[in-house]
């Protein structure tokens, strides 16, 4: 193929970048993505086995959680995942996966874990094959009223509108009484994610093709690019890539975190 077509199906909704972008200087984001497998499928599907996919619940669910923080900390903006973070530093700095249970095999299926970035701001997330279906994501920032809370970003509801909701919470009667103020916002979803995606990749591809040569190389990350063009389209399908990559290089890293026993992994630069 002309590039990685990476199946993440909600960045490509509109909904997203709304989201994602609707608390000013966010600096935390907690997202717990749980379903309960049951038996049958904890003993023979392939995300839990060791040469199918080792990386389990973190590999499957945890992913999308960490392309929310990524999106959320980097402000829809690829390029702050390369760019300097004025101290030396990287985007994401360490990752730790706090808690975790393991099969036989060695693959996890429950996890409690943490993702660290620069300016201290942190992605919490749990990711479990043993509990209720649960898809709820928050975004919170110091010195923001509100909090942003979705609860369909993987698999969305149907209908005609997605939504997520800014809420703010208060107290009256000498602090012992809650108030709360709940904004609704509602984005078309006329085409859904999984049709935006493709329609995307059938874009980017187009574009791929006309503008890049097929013996242009990678340079690296700094770079900013995997192909070259200046259409909005291939811009579009190198932010794609560099999303893919660092999300894999976190997954990683989670993972050399679980064969230390849970600790504290530095994350390389890219």
């Amino acid at each position: 193929g002309k590039f990685l077509m990476d199946g993440t199906m909600f960045v490509h909704h509109p909904r997203t970048k709304h989201f994602v972008t609707s608390i000013p200087n966010p600096n935390r984001v907690t997202f717990n993505f749980t379903f309960d497998g049951g038996s049958d499928f904890l003993k023979n599907d392939i995300r839990l086995k060791k040469d199918g996919d080792p990386m389990g619940c973190i590999g499957d669910l945890g992913w999308y959680c960490v392309r929310m923080g990524l999106l959320v900390f980097s402000s829809h903006d690829a390029g702050m995942l390369v760019r300097d973070d004025g101290d030396g530093g990287t985007f994401v700095t360490a990752v730790q996966v706090v808690r975790y249970e393991v099969n036989e095999e060695g693959v996890p299926y429950d996890a409690d874990c943490l993702v660290h970035f620069s300016g201290n701001r942190v992605l919490s997330f749990r990711c479990s094959f043993i509990h209720p279906l649960n898809q709820t994501v928050h975004i919170s920032g110091t010195g923001s009223e509100y909090t942003a809370t979705m609860t369909d970003p993987v698999l969305p509801r149907d209908g005609d509108v997605l939504s997520y909701t800014l809420v703010k919470q208060g107290l009256i009667c000498y602090d012992e009484i809650t108030t709360e103020e709940v904004n609704e916002i509602q984005i078309d979803n006329s085409q859904v994610q999984e049709v935006c995606m493709w329609n995307n990749f059938a874009r980017w591809a187009r574009k791929v093709e006309q503008q890049t040569s097929s013996t242009s190389l990678w340079n690296g990350m700094n770079e900013q690019q995997w192909w070259m063009g200046d259409s909005a389209e291939v811009k579009d399908a190198n932010a794609n890539a560099f999303y893919s990559l660092y999300t894999a290089i976190v997954m990683d890293a989670l993972m050399e975190s679980i064969k230390f026993g849970g600790a504290k992994v530095q994350v390389k630069d890219m």
